[in-house]
């Protein structure tokens, strides 16, 4: 069960790891190329949601 609750964590820092790395301001010209933003985006969201769905059933909510 401790992973379980350690994969809850990953989203918060998945998320704004996508989000700095796809701002020119803070990036400068090691910014993401919008392709490589919208592929991290998708990745991120489907790690978010297995982890929903991951702590769901752990918890016997499904």
């Amino acid at each position: 069960i401790s992973q379980v609750v350690l994969s809850f964590g990953i989203p918060f820092a998945l998320i704004p790891l996508v989000m700095f790395t796809s701002k020119k301001k803070i990036m400068g010209v090691l910014v993401n190329h919008p392709y490589t933003t919208a592929a991290a985006v998708i990745v991120a969201a489907l790690i978010s949601g297995l982890n929903i769905f991951l702590l769901a059933q752990t918890f016997g909510l499904m």
